[in-house]
């Protein structure tokens, strides 16, 4: 189990990396820059959409093999695709819809919801959960 999970942690690691090889993304440099004090970058939406698309698909490929490595329990899985699929459709929605104008509050929120739609940040909200009811329902046992 611990070198299958580290060989997963290897893999969201990897994507990582070479992201710039891997993905269209003209915000990666643009968040690594003084962006407050850019314009937002031209971008093309649908080369966008499905770049992030790809890249969030990847992740929650490589974070379900984790969650099922951990714990082998299908109702955990079934959660974690509501939990990502549904987060997915607003994120990427609004990052969408408030690409398009341009403040500073709006350059924030546009850093932190592709940060939501690049990272597996849900894996890191869903094992200690996860772990959590496990712990509990030893528990009550």
């Amino acid at each position: 189990m611990i070198i299958s999970v580290s060989l997963l942690i290897v893999a969201l690691i990897s994507v990582r990396v070479f992201e710039s090889n891997l993905f269209y993304d003209p915000f990666n440099f643009y968040f690594k820059s003084n962006f407050q004090n850019l314009p937002i970058p031209d971008f093309n939406i649908v080369r966008l959409t499905y770049s992030l698309t790809l890249r969030f698909l990847i992740n929650l490929t490589i974070s379900l093999s984790i969650i099922w490595v951990l714990f082998k329990n299908k109702t955990y899985l079934k959660a974690s695709l509501w939990v990502h699929f549904t987060f997915f459709v607003i994120l990427l929605t609004s990052f969408i819809i408030f690409s398009e104008f341009e403040s500073n509050w709006i350059k924030m929120l546009l850093f932190y919801i592709r940060r939501f739609l690049i990272h597996p940040i849900f894996l890191l909200i869903l094992v200690p959960g996860f772990y959590f009811i496990q712990f509990k329902k030893t528990q009550i046992k």
